[in-house]
């Protein structure tokens, strides 16, 4: 990725791997792309989400995405500290298509168990006599 850089070369990624070769755990998201490129020390953080982003929407045709009345509702929101964050940490989710909320993902971290959960009160799930997980 720097050589093609180095070279004049716009570079866009994304996420079409699903289980193959080349990433045998893919799952086709855009932000583990960019999560990888970071990782890896490809591009900087800012510049690997631009590459799925921005640069990926180029590549492909699409209209740019502006967040600004008029254009219309294309959206991603990511719960996380700064960019690095959201990359790292891109469990929880909402994705918006033409205004609508399309999908929604989220994750829970649960602390068990230790002083620090004790002393804080987090929040724990229930557990059913038996041991098992409640749904």
């Amino acid at each position: 990725v720097r050589l093609l850089r180095a070279a004049g070369v716009r570079v866009a990624a994304g996420s079409g791997a699903l289980r193959d070769a080349v990433n045998p755990v893919g799952r086709g998201d855009p932000l583990e792309a960019a999560f990888l490129l970071a990782s890896r020390g490809e591009l900087r953080p800012d510049e690997a989400y631009e590459a799925v982003c921005s640069r990926a929407r180029a590549a492909m045709g699409l209209a740019e995405v502006r967040v600004e009345a008029g254009f219309p509702a294309e959206l991603l929101a990511v719960r996380g500290d700064g960019l690095a964050g959201v990359l790292s940490l891109a469990y929880s989710r909402v994705v918006v298509h033409r205004g609508r909320v399309v999908a929604r993902t989220s994750a829970v971290r649960e602390y068990c168990d230790s002083a620090a959960a004790v002393a804080l009160d987090l929040p724990r799930q229930a557990r059913s006599q038996s041991g098992g997980e409640q749904q």
